[in-house]
């Protein structure tokens, strides 16, 4: 009978747990000095190792021939332990046996002696499922414990089992295994077992398994039952990434605000058997994944996708600002509370629909500033390609042709003068931190390369000054990055500017310019005026 791959490998001594060193290696001194607790809570999400390590304590602390505080695994009572035959270790279900008088069986069975093992040992799983009158007989036993009796609970809700069964136990927190870490076991176990795994599906099978080695495992055996080769696109298809062209679909009506579109789509994906709660669901993950592409600067790390899935993200999320996303998830989730209390499912997605694709609709707080913010950008837009663009262009002065003009030479066109007007010094740009948080808006990763520049106003360009290669070469290579600044200037100031680099020294302001002693100044003052001064 064919044996599933977390069932085959799971670890036989504590060196074989992944991610969890501090936990088996702190577990492995207490045996092996013969110092184990009476109690254990072993907390933390699933598949991360909890009662895989509660039953490595059940035979280390029994094992006839235990080797550097890991069980030994060949002698009677390991290989006992593993089939269930050792009466002496109990294993209970709380979510099956939660009441008080499975406790008080319990109870009254560890007050006996063990048959073949030096401990008798209660493995408790998902124990915050107790009831009140269980955790009651629970704890008696736990305040005044038989020497020979050791109790391991675990659970994946802490928070809910009550502070004095926490007290009187030793607490191990197992953490979510890391995606590298899982990867590299996949690689391993595939070796050993003759499976074709490919480094980039395993890489996408550890991000899928959200930490849980369990849950890693079991997709590797799905995509072994799927294909012969395993790639991402399989590893994509057997965890049911595909077939989320719909979802990009609905964002891009979204985001050109075409509500009939957006309503058209959902009801073609209704007409396909996706459940309305699922999409709404799926609905907030797509936007979700689109903000953390302008948060982040590794998105491909918080993402779980294919790459050229990331790729469609990216270009996508240009269509939107971080608040615009931020309410779309809002909105979302409050339709998705709402669909729990309502058997009309449809309509409350096509009512959020509405209220993304037209924000008029949407009187919450972060709609009527998301509404002012784009006004503003209109009317400073508006201004830097009308009235503001005017002010730095010379005027054009109309020539009126005096009645009576004396005679004389013509004087030469104003191209052909030479200029005697000194260039224009570099001032400190005093607008400067809002052209960044405007940025930030339009391009987070421009704003990133800006931070901590200074700029400055010369003439009709504004000059920006920065130590940082990556800077300079920004500047002067990224079109979009130099046409995003410029719209968030002009956006902020209502004035169209050039941009450029600042090489020169640091202008010094009013405030700066080195000031005469009092006493000297009323010299120099009295001196002018003709006043004689006797200084002594």
């Amino acid at each position: 009978m064919y044996q599933a791959l977390y069932r085959k490998w799971r670890p036989r001594t504590f060196e074989d747990v992944v991610g969890q060193q501090p936990i088996t290696t702190t577990l492995k001194n207490e045996i092996r000095q013969g110092r184990p607790a009476h109690a254990y809570l072993l907390m933390g999400s699933r598949g991360t190792g909890k009662t895989t390590c509660a039953r490595l304590i059940a035979k280390a602390v029994n094992c006839l021939s235990p080797v550097d505080g890991s069980p030994c695994g060949a002698c009677d009572i390991c290989r006992g332990i593993d089939s269930g035959a050792v009466v002496d270790v109990v294993e209970i279900d709380a979510a099956s046996n939660n009441g008080v008088d499975s406790i008080r069986d319990l109870r009254e069975e560890a007050n006996f002696l063990p048959n073949v093992t030096k401990y008798r040992v209660y493995i408790i799983d998902e124990c915050h499922m107790l009831s009140p009158g269980a955790v009651n007989a629970l704890l008696k036993i736990m305040e005044e414990p038989p020497e020979h009796v050791i109790f391991i609970l675990a659970t994946t809700e802490v928070q809910k089992v009550p502070a004095t069964i926490q007290s009187r136990c030793q607490r191990f927190d197992f953490k979510r295994v890391g995606s590298d870490t899982i990867a590299a076991r996949l690689l391993h176990i595939a070796g050993e077992e003759a499976i074709p795994l490919e480094q980039e599906a395993a890489e996408l099978i550890g991000r899928l398994a959200d930490g849980g080695m369990r849950d890693a495992l079991s997709l590797l055996d799905l995509c072994r039952a799927h294909s012969g080769q395993i790639t991402p696109q399989v590893v994509s298809q057997a965890a049911g990434l595909v077939g989320q062209e719909h979802l990009f679909q609905i964002a891009g009506a979204v985001a050109k605000g075409d509500l009939s579109q957006a309503l058209e789509l959902i009801a073609r994906a209704g007409e396909e058997s996706v459940e309305y709660d699922r999409l709404c669901s799926q609905l907030v993950s797509h936007f979700r994944n689109l903000l953390m592409i302008l948060s982040s600067k590794k998105p491909e790390q918080l993402i779980i996708c294919l790459p050229e899935t990331l790729e469609q993200y990216r270009a996508q999320a240009k269509d939107f600002s971080a608040g615009r996303l931020i309410r779309a998830v809002q909105v979302l989730q409050d339709a998705q509370n709402a669909m729990t209390r309502t058997a009309s499912r449809r309509a409350e997605l096509e009512m959020a629909a509405i209220r993304l694709c037209d924000p008029r609709l949407d009187q919450s707080p972060e709609a009527l500033l998301d509404r002012i913010e784009k006004l503003e950008a209109k009317l400073n837009a508006a201004l830097a390609g009308g009235l503001g663009a005017s002010e730095h262009r010379p005027a054009q002065r109309t020539q009126v042709p005096a009645r009576e003009a004396p005679a004389g030479p013509a004087p030469p066109p104003p191209s052909s003068r030479p200029s005697t007007e000194p260039a224009q010094e570099a001032v400190p740009f005093p607008q400067w931190g809002e052209v960044l948080e405007r940025l930030g808006k339009l391009n987070p990763a421009a704003k990133g390369a800006f931070t901590g520049t200074t700029a400055y106003l010369a003439g009709g360009r504004v000059l920006i000054a920065s130590d940082s290669p990556v800077f300079r070469e920004m500047l002067r290579n990224n079109e979009y990055t130099r046409d995003s600044l410029k719209r968030a200037i002009a956006e902020v100031t209502g004035t169209r500017y050039g941009i450029g680099p600042y090489n020169g020294p640091a202008p010094q302001s009013q405030e700066e310019a080195p000031k005469a002693a009092p006493v000297e100044d009323i010299l120099q003052r009295a001196q002018e005026a003709g006043v004689p001064v006797d200084i002594r």
